[in-house]
C-alpha cells in the first residue's frame, strides 16, 4: 500500500471516529438531564398537601384504554385525585365511572363550549349531577355572566390562549383560569417555532424529560390577566391541565408524543387542606372543590423534584395564612416564609410578586426564605431552578419548578 493510501484509509478512519466521537457526545448530552425517580406517596390522614389532576381529557390511547386505567396510571404516579373531562359530554357519569379506584378519586366534570370559548364546569356536587351538556353550558355560561343558576358551581377558563380555540371574553372574570395547558403549550411551540419543534420531536425518544423542560413555559399573557383579576378581586384560582390532543407519533418505536404517562409524571396541582380528608366519596369531593375554589392551591413540576419539603405562607402573630387565604389588618410583625426541600439538586431563584409586579427576586442555597411583608395586595411566589445539560446546550435556562396561588393581604 503506498503513501496515498494510507493516507485515504487513516482519512476514512478519522471521519468515523469524528463521527463516533460527536455521536457519544450528543448522547452524553442528551441524558446527562433526568428526571427524579421518586413520588409523593398518596396520604388520606390529614396531609399537608395533596396532589391532583385537572382537566384530563379520558382519550383512549395505547397506555389507558378507559377512565379505570388512568385512575390507575395517576396513582402510580402519586396523585390522589383527578378531574376528568370530556368536551361537550357527560358519558362517564352515565356510565358510573366517577368513584374511588382503590384509593384514587376520579371525579366527572365536563368541558363546556360556550359563546365565549371553553370553560371547564364543576357541577357534579350540585343538584345539576345528572344535567345534559346543553343545560351544563348554559348554567356555565350564565355562572360566568354573573347571574349563577347553582351557587355552588364554578367554572375555570380552558386553554385561554390556544391558537385554535383561545378564549374572547376578557370584561368578565371567571372563578379560575388554567395557567398551563399542555395542549397550548405544544401548539404554540408548532407555530411560533416549526424548526425548533422537530428538533424536540426527535429528541424526545432520546429523553422525555429534557424536552419537556424545554416546551414548560407559561404564557405571560395568561399569568397578567390572572394577575390583573386577583388584584381587582381576591380568589381567582389558577390551575394546570392535564389536557393535550396534538400528537406526533412514531409507529415503528410505538412512542407518542406527548402521552399520558409522561405528563401524569411531569406536573400537577397541589391542593393544601383545612382540614382532614372525609373517608366518604362525595363529601371528599365538595372539600376538594372548596379547596380548589379557594384558591388553596400550587402548581408544581414534580418531574424536576418532588414537591415535599416546599411551602409558602405568611406568619403572623395571630396565626398562619396559605394560598387563597385572605388577611386583614396590620403586617408589621408579620413575614412571607418560603420553604424549598433541602435536598433540592438546582440553583433556585424566588421571585415574589405582588400585584403581578416583581417585588424580589432571591438567588439563595437556603432552604428556608424569610421575607418582610410590605404593603397591601395580593402576593404570590414562583419559584424555578435551573437544570442544565452537561455542556449547556440542549438545556440551559431556568425553569418553573412551584407556581403557588396568591395570598391577599388587605388593611
Amino acid at each position: 500500500m503506498g503513501i496515498i493510501g494510507i493516507i485515504k484509509l487513516w482519512g476514512s478512519e478519522m471521519k468515523h471516529w469524528i463521527l463516533s466521537a460527536f455521536l457519544g457526545l450528543f448522547l452524553f448530552e442528551a441524558f446527562s438531564v433526568l428526571p427524579t425517580r421518586s413520588v409523593n406517596p398518596p396520604s388520606t390522614e390529614a396531609p399537608h398537601f395533596i396532589s391532583g389532576l385537572i382537566n384530563v381529557p379520558p382519550n383512549v390511547t395505547a397506555e389507558a384504554h378507559n377512565i379505570p386505567q388512568l385512575a390507575l396510571l395517576a396513582k402510580e404516579n402519586g396523585h390522589s385525585f383527578a378531574v376528568f373531562a370530556d368536551h361537550d359530554s357527560v358519558e362517564g357519569r352515565r356510565l358510573g365511572l366517577e368513584k374511588n379506584y382503590d384509593g384514587f378519586d376520579a371525579f366527572i366534570e365536563v368541558e363546556s363550549s360556550t359563546p365565549s370559548g371553553d370553560l371547564l364546569v364543576f357541577f357534579s356536587h350540585t343538584p345539576l349531577e345528572s344535567a345534559s351538556p346543553k343545560e351544563l353550558s348554559k348554567a356555565a355560561y350564565e355562572r360566568f355572566q354573573g347571574n349563577p343558576i347553582t351557587p355552588e358551581l364554578f367554572v375555570s377558563v380552558s386553554h385561554p390562549s390556544h391558537n385554535k380555540r383561545p378564549w374572547t371574553q376578557l370584561d368578565r372574570f371567571p372563578d379560575g383560569i388554567e395557567l398551563i395547558n399542555f395542549d397550548s403549550l405544544f401548539w404554540r411551540k408548532l407555530i411560533s417555532n416549526p424548526l425548533d419543534f422537530l428538533g424536540l420531536s426527535l429528541l424526545y425518544p432520546l429523553n422525555p424529560f429534557i424536552t419537556a423542560l424545554r416546551v414548560i413555559e407559561p404564557y405571560p399573557k395568561d399569568i397578567a390577566n390572572w394577575d390583573n383579576m386577583n388584584s381587582l378581586e381576591p380568589r381567582h384560582f389558577g390551575i394546570l391541565s392535564s389536557q393535550f390532543n396534538l400528537k406526533v407519533h412514531w409507529p415503528r418505536l410505538n412512542i407518542s408524543w406527548p402521552n399520558y404517562r409522561e405528563l401524569f409524571r411531569l406536573g400537577s396541582n397541589i391542593v393544601f387542606p383545612r382540614e382532614p380528608l372525609s373517608t366518604e366519596f362525595k363529601t371528599r369531593k365538595k372539600q376538594i372543590y372548596r379547596w380548589i375554589k379557594e384558591g388553596r392551591l400550587a402548581i408544581a413540576f414534580q418531574a424536576i423534584h418532588p414537591f415535599l419539603g416546599n411551602d409558602f405562607y405568611l406568619k403572623c402573630p395571630n396565626g398562619i395564612f396559605r394560598s387563597g387565604e385572605v388577611f386583614h389588618g396590620d403586617t408589621s410583625a408579620c413575614e412571607f416564609i418560603v420553604k424549598t426541600p433541602a435536598n433540592l439538586p438546582y440553583a433556585t431563584k424566588i421571585r415574589l410578586l405582588k400585584n403581578g409586579e416583581l417585588e424580589k427576586e432571591i438567588f439563595s442555597s437556603d432552604s428556608e426564605i424569610h421575607i418582610p411583608v410590605v404593603g397591601v395586595g395580593q402576593f404570590r411566589i414562583e419559584t424555578l431552578v435551573r437544570p442544565h445539560s452537561f455542556f449547556w446546550i440542549l438545556l440551559r435556562k431556568w425553569i418553573p419548578y412551584v407556581f403557588y396561588n396568591p395570598i391577599f393581604i388587605s388593611a
